[in-house]
């Protein structure tokens, strides 16, 4: 039974793979080829390579965004049930929202999904409930909470600062200026959505063989990661456009300038989060709130803010939703290992 768990775990990572890379592209490019900075060819392909590559560099220095969360000790079928349950609720809900056009919280998700899991394991009695309670609820329920407004006030005051050294400027100059550095962000925010996502593949892949086969833990996980990080790049290359015409045409109207800061932004704050800090940011969260703090920093009236609360209400339905089902689907799946 855990031999035939981790094959389901390794074989749905492949399409769930391929839907982060469709569902979080648009973070990085919508705004960019909104403002001619890149072509929709040039933008898909930059993002893909620099997603490639951002989730390789997981392989040899082992990051990971999880390094705070440890499994409660279970059974194996049972863990391998929860990584299941948790990747299938993902899928779905990435599906829906990309169809929905609402750039959602992947790691949030996850995470959500995970924890809801392991709630319905300790329901079950499978887990004590008091290991339960120590799990690190409040550092997904922070970054969740707490990302979106630093992403937002960093935008929002780095428009003064770019402004001011562009105040004697031509303005044809500040236009061309900007949509090289927008370019150069495009494949930084690329590689930091890459870095992001790689680390939660390798929190799945080594949970899974450290549940089924501990033994060849090292020998399969770099072969199927290296799958996984190519799957997510084939996502990439499909460019997500439901979800950048909702951030670069619904959410905000942005000229090049604005469009720049965006992007310094969330490139920045990705590379900090995922190098320094470790932190579960969420690209679509760093990213929207960039373009919404960006935009709201204008004269004239650019952002559609009954959108920007469309997008805020699926922010803080991905957990509970997620969260829900897994817990749901766990109980449901209980015969196979309790």
């Amino acid at each position: 039974m855990e031999i035939s768990l981790l094959v389901l775990v390794c074989l749905f990572l492949v399409p769930a793979s391929f839907v982060n890379g469709l569902h979080d592209v648009s973070n990085a490019i919508a705004v960019p080829v909104r403002t001619r900075a890149l072509s929709p060819t040039a933008a898909t392909r930059l993002a893909a390579v620099a997603h490639l590559a951002g989730a390789l560099v997981v392989l040899p220095i082992g990051l990971s965004v999880f390094a705070w969360f440890e499994m409660p000790p279970v059974e194996a079928r049972a863990t391998l049930t929860v990584l299941l349950v948790a990747i299938l609720t993902l899928f779905g809900w990435n599906l829906f929202t990309y169809v929905r056009g609402m750039p959602t919280s992947s790691t949030h998700g996850l995470l959500a999904a995970v924890l809801g899991g392991i709630l319905a394991l300790s329901a079950l009695g499978l887990i004590d409930s008091s290991e339960a309670q120590d799990l690190p609820w409040a550092a997904p329920a922070l970054t969740l909470l707490i990302s979106p407004l630093v992403a937002f006030g960093v935008a929002y005051l780095l428009v003064f600062l770019t402004a001011y050294l562009a105040r004697s400027a031509d303005p044809d100059t500040v236009n061309r200026r900007s949509r090289m550095i927008q370019a150069a962000t495009t494949g930084v925010t690329s590689f930091g959505i890459g870095l992001q996502q790689g680390q939660r593949l390798m929190f799945l892949i080594m949970l899974a063989f450290a549940a089924a086969l501990p033994q060849h833990q090292t020998t399969w996980a770099s072969a199927l990661f290296i799958v996984y990080s190519v799957a997510m790049a084939l996502g990439t290359l499909t460019g997500g456009w439901r979800i950048g015409h909702f951030l670069a045409h619904r959410l905000v109207a942005l000229d090049p300038m604005r469009g720049m800061v965006a992007g310094v932004t969330t490139s920045v704050l990705l590379l900090f989060g995922s190098l320094a800090w470790t932190l579960p940011l969420s690209t679509s969260l760093t990213a929207g709130s960039s373009i919404i703090g960006a935009g709201s920093n204008q004269r004239f009236a650019t952002v559609n803010w009954a959108q920007a609360l469309q997008m805020g209400r699926y922010w803080l339905l991905t957990p509970l939703v997620t969260g829900f089902i897994g817990c749901l689907l766990v109980l449901a799946l209980s015969p196979l290992y309790s």
